[in-house]
């Protein structure tokens, strides 16, 4: 009975309220409530701030971020935000997945180095799409394994053994490949090899520019003509590349590695212009710094911002989506363009770059104590690469 007397009156007089006041006065009260409502968040956004200030000092872009988190998430509106940040992606990721179905569907694509890293991410998604994917690596066991995953999700892989650096050995997996599948629609020249060394440490190690080249030039140039001639006689075919950022930015020490990714990307050019009529095409991936096994043991490598092998892998896949002639990012465009317009300022960073950091202690034959006492001194972070390389150009008795 008692809440039956309690509902009645509010019900009469939020009845009375609607009847008597004009839209106007409702549209203020509406107004005023909303307003008196949102100060407990306003409130509790005051109170979060406070919480995490008096927290132990910690990188004030991070305190700021989970604060404005925290308002979001107590927020309808941020909520709804990122429900639908969530559908566009999985819209996306369908769309993503349809048009790479439709261009790989039941093609024959061959992956260099596909057992770790890109090439296994690559060989993954392509044999998702519905490719007929060929894996190429040195060892079987690996071979196998990568075999396995896809086969696992439904796809379609076969593997051989293949040394991409032995001019023989790339010839025999040619004839193996074109003999058990006819042809091959896409070439993946992921395999390669990275050396960082200063040329003053490699005066007497010319061998490092010969091993360099011969695997990540000559061994994808002979994959190329091998397999460019059914591709003509077909006229179809693709070729994507995977190069370096370092060639549009010319970093010091990787005088080895980036000559060779230059070569093949300089051949690549040339040839594109001689196979765009029979529709076969090109694509050069300038790609940005990777976190795989080939740059795990260069730890100055953690001061700079690095992809995954997932999106490295979603370049490659948009590589053979659309067939751009080149692919790269904008850090690597803006290199490109500083060279071309101001290379002396280029030029004049990158060797304070070259100072900031020392060669590996490998390099340099330094012992593992030497090397572990030096690793203490290096930038752990972006903050403290720059603070460090402000202090180098601007040397003085202060600093």
């Amino acid at each position: 009975m008692a809440t039956t007397k309690s509902a009645a009156p509010r019900a009469t007089k939020t009845a009375a309220t609607k009847t008597a006041a004009p839209k106007s006065t409702s549209r203020a009260s509406a107004s005023v409530k909303a307003a008196a409502q949102s100060i407990p968040k306003v409130a509790a956004t005051a109170s979060a701030i406070k919480q995490a200030a008096a927290k132990p000092v910690r990188d004030a872009s991070s305190v700021v971020t989970e604060v404005m988190n925290k308002v979001i998430d107590a927020n309808p509106v941020g909520k709804a935000a990122k429900v639908t940040k969530k559908v566009a992606r999985a819209v996306v990721k369908t769309r993503r997945a349809a048009q790479l179905n439709r261009a790989v569907r039941n093609k024959v694509i061959v992956v260099t180095g596909a057992t770790a890293g890109i090439g296994e991410d690559t060989a993954i998604k392509l044999a998702k799409g519905g490719a007929i994917v060929i894996l190429a690596a040195r060892t079987p066991e690996k071979l196998e394994a990568t075999m396995a995953k896809i086969k696992a999700d439904g796809g379609k892989a076969f593997a051989y053994s293949c040394d991409i650096s032995d001019m023989a050995d790339c010839d025999r997996f040619v004839k193996t490949v074109l003999d058990k599948h006819g042809h091959v629609d896409v070439l993946v020249n992921n395999a390669g090899r990275s050396i960082r060394r200063s040329i003053k440490f490699s005066f007497d190690r010319f061998h490092d520019f010969e091993r360099t080249m011969q695997l990540n030039y000559f061994g994808a140039l002979r994959l190329i003509m091998g397999f460019a001639p059914a591709m003509l006689e077909r006229k179809t075919g693709q070729f994507v590349n995977i190069s370096s950022i370092g060639v549009l930015t010319n970093p010091p020490r990787f005088s080895a590695y980036i000559a060779s990714k230059a070569a093949l990307d300089s051949f690549s050019t040339c040839a594109a212009s001689e196979f765009a009529d029979r529709n076969v095409h090109f694509t050069t991936i300038y790609m940005p710094l990777v976190a795989t096994a080939m740059t795990a043991p260069t730890k100055i490598y953690k001061a700079f911002p690095m992809l995954t092998p997932d999106e490295a892998s979603e370049m490659v896949v948009e590589a053979v989506i659309n067939k751009p002639t080149r692919i790269a990012t904008g850090l690597g465009l803006a290199g490109a363009v500083s060279h071309a317009l101001t290379p002396k300022v280029s030029e004049y960073i990158l060797n304070q770059a070259y100072q900031l950091f020392p060669d590996s202690a490998a390099a340099r034959g330094l012992t593992p104590e030497q090397a572990a006492a030096e690793e203490k001194n290096l930038p752990k972070g972006k903050v403290d690469m720059a603070r460090k390389l402000f202090a180098q150009v601007f040397n003085g008795v202060h600093w």
